[in-house]
């Protein structure tokens, strides 16, 4: 669906609820009571490498595709919103107060990014106008205190909200979501600290490894395929695991190891992408012609 985005955006302004740095807001809490901890030197990589993610492994699926709008939930300093742009592709970003101000040293137009509140998603678009919603290295972070260890008790339901509205926006008979993360069912993880509620064994192996080492069974902050199916349930859709190559960069991983993961991520069996063996979940979740999602859930 390829409406313009003035349109777009007038069609959902009674959602907003005011303006921060220019951008439209649909918090319902104080900007400060949502901080952005995100550095300079972060974003300065983050610009680097989501770069060069989107041209190496979002853009060649979109074309795929043939998608003309995107959207990325959770789109940090937009770098890729910005990448998608320049490219010539009906592009939107939304993510938590803050962040905003990477945008506007990147030039993104006030009308392509949104700020979201991070207690319960809502997304500025109606019901399957987008064709390709990616989100990566995201859900992990919802329904916790801290940000990403520190499970809250309805983590599953803030999660389960979360997931269903991304979907809700999804173009049916033809549209998809790409939903990427740290699978729960791999024992490493580079990326992140351990669940609060790690053991003290968990605890003492990552210290001596130098990295978090986990336990595959078990609830834990991080994610897997089986939650995907949890929180859509009642929804039509079809999910197909990815591969990875070309998305990760390794670049936490040390030197000598490196070589050897990128072997086993380019040479993984496509049957166990969706397993634990694959260290991230990456899903494609399509929409069937007919189907329905509900606006809220």
């Amino acid at each position: 669906m390829n409406e313009d985005p003035e349109m777009l955006l007038l069609q959902q302004r009674p959602q907003l609820t005011g303006t921060i740095g220019g951008y439209g807001s649909l918090l319902t809490r104080a900007p400060d009571e949502a901080p952005d901890i995100t550095t300079d030197e972060y974003a300065a990589n983050q610009e680097d490498v989501n770069v060069r993610k989107t041209m190496d492994y979002l853009l060649p699926r979109v074309r795929v595709m043939d998608a003309r709008t995107v959207l990325d939930v959770g789109c940090g300093v937009g770098a890729m919103v910005r990448t998608f742009l320049d490219q010539g592709y009906d592009a939107y970003g939304v993510d938590l107060p803050g962040l905003h101000r990477h945008w506007l040293r990147l030039g993104l137009p006030f009308n392509r990014m949104f700020i979201v509140d991070p207690g319960e998603l809502q997304l500025p678009f109606p019901d399957g106008s987008v064709d390709f919603v990616y989100t990566l290295g995201v859900i992990e972070h919802v329904g916790t205190s801290n940000g990403h260890s520190d499970r809250l008790p309805d983590y599953h339901a803030k999660r389960q909200q979360w997931l269903r509205e991304v979907f809700r926006v999804v173009r049916p008979g033809g549209g998809a979501m790409l939903v990427g993360g740290p699978n729960r069912h791999f024992p490493v993880d580079v990326a992140h600290d351990l669940d609060s509620r790690a053991s003290a064994a968990e605890r003492w192996l990552s210290r001596r490894i130098g990295a978090s080492i986990h336990k595959t069974w078990g609830e834990n902050f991080l994610w897997a395929y089986e939650d995907i199916h949890r929180y859509l349930q009642g929804l039509e859709y079809r999910l197909i695991p990815q591969p990875i190559s070309g998305f990760l960069a390794c670049s936490r991983i040390p030197g000598p190891m490196r070589p050897m993961v990128r072997a086993y991520i380019e040479h993984m069996p496509r049957w166990l992408l969706g397993t634990g063996y694959n260290p991230w979940v990456m899903a494609l979740v399509s929409k069937p012609a007919n189907s329905e999602a509900p606006a809220h859930n």
